[in-house]
């Protein structure tokens, strides 16, 4: 420290402590040191990012990435130093410790991310750049937030007093996991790393001194905070040494080790080598070039003589000109030939002989080298390849480099429609339809060229031609084939015609749906991706999902025939809606789905609006005329999803809203239908079990005489009271109940227990009375619903008119000939029937004259304002008028105040139900509620008989 003191010539001013000391030109020292930690950790980025390996070690990856953000926090943490040009703003004391203290951590923290991972956990380089995008995004946060948000951050020195606390607690903090840090590397250090642990140990322990001597300065100026800087400066420099190691001494290390193991590869794969030096004749043959002719390395003498004492007499000459042709040749003049040298044992063995020219700075010869393969078998193998050709179950063709076929087989002449022997000799043009020949002699040559290229292979499906002039679809695999006379190829064709016709089907099926020709859901699907795949800045896509209206009535009414001819014209009539860039796919049924790339939403509104009037047109069917229209839902990319199912699930949710909001329309996706969705599936998904787990529960509110002295019936009131959502509405769980065909269980459990309850209320001394029990549509339209009523009747021996089965106006008039069916083999049986909110309906008089019912239920709507509303007087009293002129009983439901009753006594209305009354109570109170009110009403009969 006194030394330090010494050097920076440090002014104590009134202090004694070092860490106060002022020091004049201390704010280009410290630019010098930030500028050299900078420079630093953008080394250690560049030398371990730019890693010469595809897939490389991750921490290598995340420490670059690491120091790179560092670097540029040191870079802000310097600029917006006391003392510098303001840096986006007035630069003080605090604006720059917020870059500094970030920059602590984040090295800090990365470095004891990359001790703990495996060393050797690999990267692709998608995630590699993904880690280096989030950090370079995280530095822009923190710039962001210092710059534009520095009153909301932490205070880190107050002038005059010195570091905050807060200041001090991080510093602290960051220390511990430096000396964390320290200690992974030493666990580690105990088994040999392939890291430089060491180094890195220097490196955390150096940086956790760095951040000791910041917690200790009261003045930005004094020796404390340049100790810490050149602490840190030394740190990054051990950091980078550790990198150059891993990235750059390492790979050398490895490079040698992989030349030594190449030069035992060369010497286990049996290849020679030989060297020549033109102007001395000195000669070198390697031991295993030697071996390859059968001798030792001593039993032949290094010299050019020897290989020319060695070469088959009847190659001497042409091998012997090769040779003087690579000595005059051109100074990177390459040789290659194959030629016989004898063996020890007096065979002679071929040789393919290749090598190099090595030439002065005025092109003169110098040396020569190369390598010497044993090539015996290959020879001896081709041999056996002509009568491998001739065996082959492919038509083979073997064509010079010229296109004339010098060989073929016998299936090549059947296939193509030859007499044996006649294809020799014939330009292979001759097979190749006129309309491709320019494109086959350019690949052709070009194969011939280079066959390593494989030029002709690009589309292996190719058209040949037969004898009598058609066209055949053929697959051809091409072999080169270098022999001493030339260059050939060998084609191998394979007739495909059948099983490309048989594709083409295949694929129809799979990807088109049968009836209509258009994409099916697999195709839709795939195009739908990559229609989002190709949706670039603000372009949309649009999924419509189409529905069409009552599509069942026409198969009912005409057959399933027409329904087809139905689906196959409206599929046209969207095709010819839609631009030559959309999709429109039959997915099932009579649903549609079309996907618009490219679109606004006015313009998806426009093309749905359009549909909607194409298809809406008049079809003629059979010498009929019909008329369906359809709803259509619209999802949009990407606001409403970002995939291809959640928009498809999307805009089926909007078609059904458009189906509820009174269909021929289209409607887009909205939030709240999905939410409703979700509330739908949730209420399905809770249903399954609410009878097995006795969550649902029956309520019966009175029903008495009108002037409320007597109750001659109760109305049984379904409740579900689930444990997690409560009390459920039944006016929100019946018609989903409905929708998924469970009605019909709970309906049947409601009648049952409705029945069983009347019947113990009697055996237990209570007066007969009506049990009126509510029927859905779905239930009322069960084929065995006469037969379950009388099942339950009998089973509880409960008589058959104290049983009264409520229907809605709408069920009754929906297929009323049906419905009188059911209800007359329902009153035989002697099951009371009502009328359930009459007035909503609309019902006809004649209909509702031959309606087997006995009671109209006047509607709540119709009495909650009769004391006020004219008009509603005015229906009531019509109603009761009505229903007693066709000898029916009248109740009015919803009867709250003492006016409505006195207004429906004086109408001439039979019976009440009402709040005004009682609310519906569990079967014990019912049960009191019905004591007490006939008690007192036989006290008023005895009084009045007294």
């Amino acid at each position: 420290m006194q030394l330090l003191t010494w050097l920076l010539h440090t002014d104590y001013g009134t202090s004694n402590t070092p860490g106060a000391s002022v020091i004049p030109y201390y704010l280009a020292l410290h630019l010098l040191m930030e500028t050299f930690s900078i420079v630093i950790a953008m080394m250690v980025f560049a030398v371990g990012w730019n890693n010469f390996e595809k897939i490389s070690s991750g921490n290598l990856a995340l420490l670059a990435s690491v120091f790179f953000a560092v670097g540029l926090l040191d870079f802000s943490h310097m600029a917006a130093y006391g003392g510098m040009p303001d840096f986006l703003g007035p630069n003080d004391s605090d604006k720059h410790l917020h870059f500094w203290m970030s920059a602590r951590f984040l090295a800090a923290f990365g470095l004891l991310v990359v001790c703990i991972r495996p060393w050797n956990a690999q990267v692709s380089r998608p995630m590699k750049l993904g880690v280096f995008a989030g950090l370079v995004a995280l530095v822009v946060l923190l710039n962001w937030a210092a710059i534009a948000h520095e009153d909301a951050l932490p205070v880190w020195f107050v002038l005059g007093e010195g570091l905050t606390w807060s200041k001090k607690a991080l510093e602290y903090l960051y220390i511990l996991m430096n000396v964390v840090t320290a200690g992974v590397l030493l666990l580690r250090m105990r088994a040999p790393q392939p890291f430089n642990a060491a180094l890195l140990f220097a490196a955390v322990m150096t940086l956790a001194m760095s951040e000791l001597f910041f917690t200790l300065y009261t003045t930005m100026t004094g020796a404390y905070n340049v100790l810490g800087h050149i602490y840190k400066v030394i740190a990054y420099l051990f950091i980078y040494r550790a990198v150059v190691v891993e990235n750059v001494e390492l790979p050398y290390r490895e490079l040698a080790k992989s030349r030594h193991s190449l030069e035992l590869a060369v010497r286990a794969s049996g290849t020679g080598l030989w060297s020549w030096d033109a102007s001395t004749g000195d000669t070198y043959f390697s031991p295993v070039w030697k071996a390859q002719l059968g001798y030792q390395d001593h039993e032949l003498v290094n010299h050019f003589s020897t290989w020319e004492e060695l070469l088959h007499p009847e190659d001497y000459a042409i091998v012997m000109q090769q040779v003087q042709a690579l000595t005059q040749g051109p100074r990177d003049a390459l040789f290659e030939s194959e030629f016989r040298l004898r063996h020890k044992d007096g065979s002679y063995r071929w040789i393919l002989a290749r090598g190099e020219r090595q030439s002065d700075a005025s092109g003169a010869a110098l040396c020569f080298m190369g390598s010497h393969v044993d090539v015996t078998e290959r020879k001896r193998s081709e041999g056996r390849f002509r009568s491998a050709v001739k065996a082959s179950p492919n038509a083979m063709i073997m064509v010079n480099a010229e296109g004339t076929i010098v060989m073929t087989n016998t299936h090549a002449e059947t296939l193509f429609g030859y007499a044996p022997g006649t294809l020799k000799g014939q330009p292979l043009g001759l097979l190749i339809p006129l309309s491709c020949w320019d494109e086959h002699k350019a690949n052709r040559q070009a194969f011939m060229r280079d066959a390593a290229e494989r030029q002709m292979t690009k589309g292996r499906n190719l058209a040949a031609c037969h004898y009598d002039g058609h066209e055949i679809r053929v697959e051809v695999g091409l072999t080169p084939i270098q022999e001493e006379d030339g260059s050939y190829v060998l084609v191998s064709v394979v007739d495909i015609t059948q099983r490309l016709e048989d594709e083409a089907r295949i694929n129809k099926l799979i990807y088109y749906d049968a009836l209509t020709g258009l994409p099916n859901r697999l195709l839709l699907q795939d195009r739908a991706r990559h229609a989002l795949a190709m949706a670039q800045g603000g372009q949309r896509v649009a999924l419509l999902f189409m529905d069409l209206d009552h599509f069942k009535h026409v198969n009912d009414k005409l057959g399933h025939s027409a329904g087809d001819k139905l689906l196959q014209e409206v599929g046209q009539r969207i095709l010819i809606s839609l631009r030559d860039n959309d999709t429109v796919a039959r997915v099932g049924g009579d649903e549609f789905v079309m996907v618009l790339p490219q679109v606004q939403e006015n313009d998806a509104a426009r093309l749905a609006q359009k549909i909607l009037t194409t298809v809406a047109q008049p079809y003629q069917l059979g010498g009929l005329e019909l008329m369906v229209t359809p709803s259509i839902g619209i999802a949009l990319y990407p606001a409403d999803g970002q995939d291809f199912e959640t928009l498809y699930r999307h805009a089926d949710t909007a078609m059904y809203r458009a189906k509820q909001d009174g269909r021929n329309r289209f409607c887009f996706f909205a939030v709240e239908m999905q939410e409703r969705t979700e509330r739908i599936l949730l209420l399905e998904s809770a249903m399954h079990q609410a009878l097995e787990k006795q969550q649902f529960q029956l309520v019966y509110q009175p029903q008495l005489t009108i002037d409320g002295r007597q109750v001659v019936g109760v109305e049984a009131l379904l409740r579900w009271n689930h444990p997690e959502m409560g009390n459920i509405s039944p006016a929100e769980f019946v018609p989903v109940a409905e929708s998924n065909g469970q009605i019909i269980a709970i309906g049947t459990w409601v009648l049952q227990t409705a029945v069983r309850q009347l019947r113990a209320w009697m055996d237990a001394g209570l007066p007969p009375m009506v049990m009126a029990v509510n029927l859905s549509a779905v239930q009322f339209r069960h084929s065995n619903l006469p037969a379950l009523v009388s099942q339950t009747l009998d089973a509880a021996q409960l008589p058959p008119e104290y049983l009264e089965l409520e229907l809605t106006e709408s069920v009754a008039m929906d297929k009323p000939e049906n419905a009188m069916a059911v209800m007359r083999n329902l009153h035989e049986r002697g099951v009371r029937l009502s009328i359930d909110d009459f007035g909503t309906g609309y019902s006809s008089l004649s209909y509702l004259k031959r309606f087997s019912v006995y009671k109209l239920k006047i509607d709540q709507s119709f009495v909650r304002d009769i004391v006020t509303d004219a008009d509603d007087r005015g229906i009531v009293a019509a109603i009761v008028q009505m229903a007693h002129s066709l000898g029916l009983k009248t109740i009015a439901e919803g009867v709250e105040t003492q006016a409505q009753c006195q207004f429906l006594a004086a109408q001439g209305c039979d019976e009440v139900q009402g709040y005004f009354f009682s609310r519906p109570l569990p079967a014990d109170q019912m049960a009191a509620f019905v004591s007490k009110t006939n008690s007192s009403l036989l006290q008023r009969s005895s009084a009045s008989f007294m």
